[in-house]
């Protein structure tokens, strides 16, 4: 048996976990994009490839891509996403955003998870996104904070996402909250002019 065989048990079992209480989450982040045929939509840090298919499911006739960095992640969502990819209506890419093979003014609406909390310097990542937004395209990043995070520090973050945004020439900037059960979590969307 190979040496990484148990981390990989260990990291399914928390992924069954995760996208089970992520299923609320999930549902949200769909009805901020407002998916209509025919659109372009980026995902950016699939994770596991669950909201990517729920996504597609609605954007039929579209196109849907998306990025991951963790290899195995990327693996998953592959399979998790193989019809879509076969159909030519999804491409997924392992990588960072700066490999992404899209032209300026591709899409309608990207979105962002949780991997927003791992971003050091979120603003360079919006200011790399958002050329690649067609005009009047939308940025939403769709971010749970830590249980022990009170109202005021989720406050504070979502006008920390909201200056990133801003600094990446975003306008029309609005946010939202919504009960996870433990902990709030945090829609911010921005326009492109």
């Amino acid at each position: 048996m190979p040496k990484n065989q148990p981390v990989n048990y260990l990291l399914q079992f928390a992924d069954y976990i995760t996208a089970s209480k992520n299923k609320t989450l999930r549902q949200w982040t769909i009805e901020q994009l407002h998916i209509q045929p025919y659109q372009h939509i980026l995902e950016i840090g699939f994770g596991m490839g669950n909201t990517l298919h729920e996504v597609a499911k609605k954007l039929q006739p579209g196109f849907l891509a998306g990025t991951e960095e963790s290899v195995y992640y990327y693996q998953q969502s592959l399979r998790r996403n193989k019809k879509f990819i076969e159909q030519e209506s999804m491409q997924l890419h392992l990588g960072s955003i700066e490999n992404l093979p899209y032209p300026n003014h591709y899409f309608h609406s990207i979105y962002v998870g949780n991997i927003y909390a791992g971003w050091v310097e979120p603003q360079y990542q919006f200011m790399q996104l958002a050329p690649l937004l067609k005009s009047n395209g939308k940025l939403l990043t769709v971010f749970q904070q830590r249980p022990s995070i009170t109202e005021e520090q989720l406050w504070m973050t979502a006008e920390k996402i909201q200056h990133e945004y801003e600094q990446a020439g975003l306008t029309d900037i609005r946010i939202s909250f919504r009960d996870m059960g433990r902990t709030d979590a945090i829609a911010v969307v921005g326009h492109k002019e």
